[in-house]
């Protein structure tokens, strides 16, 4: 059990601490795992735009016969979308099947466009910031929140600043998502967040792909000794 059920974002609302993630999870496979998760208490399913599954985690939710508003959705602006977050966004809910997001995030602060390899240093991702902040004031019937992902200090730091310069247009990011377990802490994103009410995400908290987190000398002794399993760790 996690030590707590939810987490209140600074928008007020109410954010399960717990998810189920589908990044690497194919169509053909992760209908069925959003379905099963949803039916048997999960309250939080995680997609992005990059992930290229958003349509099928849509029929998952679809199939699972669950009440929308019974669980808590969040999906990602993609890099190549940068310059068109609002048409993105339209997608992405189309995607699902959902009228709104609980939680729509940046994916990562680099944006990019249709075909570039890389991200384009002509296009500043703050601007995008501003257009997903707009976009969130202007309809509150599709966005709950916004946030980030993959925001070190240095971004959240810029995006702060520019927050104090002009409150009304800028929003505050609800959550920021990032790689966190414990070969990758993070610690001074997660004491950089806790005292600006940022709640951070944890993504691949098991250790991302490949990782010998789990048979690490130190975790297993730490499970061992509080007789739980390395995962619980």
């Amino acid at each position: 059990m996690p030590a707590s059920k939810s987490v209140t974002l600074n928008t007020g609302a109410e954010m399960p601490t717990v998810g189920l993630g589908t990044w690497k999870s194919k169509p053909g496979a992760v209908e069925h795992a959003v379905e099963y998760a949803l039916r048997n208490g999960y309250k939080s399913v995680d997609t992005a735009a990059a992930y290229q599954n958003e349509s099928e985690v849509g029929l998952g939710i679809k199939n699972s016969g669950v009440p929308r508003d019974s669980f808590f959705l969040t999906t990602k602006l993609d890099n190549p979308d940068h310059l068109v977050a609002e048409q993105a966004l339209d997608k992405s809910l189309k995607n699902l099947g959902t009228t709104y997001l609980d939680l729509w995030l940046m994916h990562w602060p680099a944006p990019m466009t249709a075909g570039s390899v890389a991200p384009v240093k002509t296009i500043d991702w703050l601007d995008t910031w501003k257009t997903m902040s707009k976009i969130y004031k202007a309809h509150p019937e599709k966005l709950r929140a916004i946030g980030v992902s993959n925001f070190s200090v240095k971004y959240l730091q810029r995006l702060l600043d520019a927050q104090k310069q002009d409150p009304e247009n800028i929003v505050i990011p609800a959550v920021n998502q990032v790689e966190l377990h414990p070969s990758c802490p993070q610690q001074d994103v997660v004491d950089f967040c806790r005292e600006r009410n940022i709640v951070v995400t944890a993504y691949s908290p098991l250790g991302s792909d490949n990782s010998p987190l789990l048979t690490n000398e130190i975790v297993k002794k730490i499970a061992a000794k509080h007789n739980v399993q390395p995962a619980n760790v």
